[in-house]
């Protein structure tokens, strides 16, 4: 029973650990050529009055999967992404949806801290 209980132990910290390296950002993958974005806001009815919803959409010259994650900005308006490998978007994206208001007026996309993209028109799907 304590061998049980010690191969668990040992196991679940394997695992938390793989799992915390898994979010962080590799700075030594270089930052692929972005070649479109795209950002819209979805506010088309639907079943039990569902929340607006942004969408933003990266589409990278990499044929590996990226994935985008907020960044503190102290700009007003402004929605700055972090692109880094990984994620579970399909090969060559990256995505990223939010929620919450208030809905930015610019998107600005980052990869190791510099500005790869902006986004200064965001549709709205009606």
């Amino acid at each position: 029973m304590v061998r049980c209980w010690s191969g668990f132990a040992s196991l679940f910290a394997a695992t938390a650990l793989l799992a915390s390296c898994a979010g962080m950002s590799d700075a030594s993958t270089p930052c692929p050529d972005v070649t479109e974005v795209s950002a819209w806001v979805n506010r088309m009815p639907g079943p039990d009055d569902r929340p607006v919803k942004l969408h933003v959409l990266v589409r990278v010259s990499d044929d590996q999967s990226w994935m985008l994650s907020p960044v503190a900005s102290d700009e007003a308006g402004v929605l700055r992404l972090s692109l880094s490998p990984g994620g579970p978007s399909v090969s060559g994206t990256a995505a990223y949806q939010q929620k919450s208001a208030p809905m930015p007026e610019q998107i600005k996309i980052e990869c190791h801290g510099e500005t790869v993209a902006s986004i200064e028109k965001i549709m709205t799907a009606f």
